[in-house]
Formats: C-alpha cells, sequence, structure tokens
C-alpha cells in the first residue's frame, strides 16, 4: 500500500559532493548532496546551494567553483564542512583537506578527493530558498589508480572510487553497493 506525504525532499542515493568556492589563498568547502549533470554539450553540473549560507554568495560573487566528489573515508570531514559556516572557520585547515590548484579557474580542488570538477558558471537561478548553479565543467580530474584503464574516464573501478553517499529523508551516509549489471544493455532482456 502507498501512502501520500504531500512534497518532500527525500530522494536517493546522491553523492556527497564538496563544493568549492574561492582562492587558493581564501577558500570555502560546502558539502551538499543536491548535484546534477544538466547537459552533455557542452558538459555541464547543476549544484543547488540554500540561501541562508556562506558559499552560494561565493559563487555568485566569483562565476567559478570545484566540485569534489567525496570519498567514504572522508565521511567525518565531509559532514563537518556541511555543518560548519566558512564564515568562521578555515574548512581546509580543520580537516586537513590538501587544496590543488585548477587549471582555469582560481577556486581550488579537493585532492583527497578521487573525482574534481572545474565549473565555470553559466545560470543562476533562484527558486524558493535555493540557488540553482549551471557550470559548464571546464576540466575532470579522476585518481588513475581507480581506473582499469589510465586512458579512459569511463573505465572508473567503483569500488576503489568508494563513494560516500547521502540519503535524503533519512539524513545518512551509506557506501555503494555490489554491481548488479550494465547500463544500457541490461535491458536489452526483454526486447
Amino acid at each position: 500500500m502507498k501512502t501520500t506525504f504531500g512534497p518532500q525532499k527525500i530522494l536517493f542515493p546522491m553523492p556527497t559532493s564538496l563544493v568549492v568556492t574561492g582562492t587558493m589563498e581564501k577558500a570555502n568547502i560546502v558539502t551538499i548532496a543536491w548535484v546534477s549533470l544538466l547537459t552533455s554539450s557542452p558538459p555541464t553540473l547543476g549544484v543547488s546551494i540554500g540561501t541562508r549560507g556562506y558559499s552560494g554568495n561565493e559563487i555568485i560573487n566569483n562565476k567559478h567553483f570545484t566540485v569534489n566528489i567525496a570519498s567514504a573515508d572522508y565521511m567525518t570531514e565531509a559532514d563537518f564542512c556541511g555543518i560548519t559556516s566558512g564564515k568562521d572557520v578555515d574548512k581546509f585547515a580543520k580537516t586537513g583537506f590538501t587544496k590543488m590548484q585548477s587549471k582555469h579557474i582560481p577556486s581550488p580542488l579537493i585532492k583527497e578527493c578521487p573525482l574534481n570538477f572545474e565549473c565555470k558558471l553559466v545560470k543562476s537561478t533562484l527558486v524558493g530558498t535555493t540557488n540553482h548553479f549551471a557550470g559548464e565543467i571546464l576540466e575532470l580530474y579522476m585518481d588513475t589508480d581507480k581506473l582499469e584503464d589510465v586512458n579512459n574516464p569511463g573505465s572508473l573501478i567503483t569500488e576503489a572510487f568508494n563513494p560516500l553517499i547521502y540519503i535524503g529523508g533519512a539524513r545518512e551516509y551509506r557506501k555503494i553497493g555490489e554491481k548488479i549489471g550494465d547500463a544500457y544493455n541490461i535491458g536489452k532482456n526483454l526486447r
């Protein structure tokens, strides 16, 4: 039996993402799970950040940001970056995360994250009390020791990336489970 609950903010699973704004000298990290691919040409990420915090205004002012996908190994640090204001704390210093220079923008990457995106802000929209940012992906970084073929970003070894998964609604973190099928292929069994 299904029951209605009215509008809710429940969706899962989502990658726990550390969004960095600023410069190598002064950068802020915010933890969000509301990240999605928007377009493939040009490749674009969507990032949603509430208006109450510091990070949304930083993205609007700077016009660039990085998205760093956290591994489960850094769950405590990722959670800290989401519950602490960048106005009050240097989150890089407190967490021990290492800043890496981006190739195209001033916002740094987080070295400890196995997957990183450099993004240039191309559109910002306010819906309710949430900023929705569309960022064109200017560069993709991956830890090559987590790839089957170092020349193919699609050859990632999911278990090696060990992404930290957020379950919206339940407000919990999880690890990814076992592979159960190949996308764009398993459905052919019904043809």
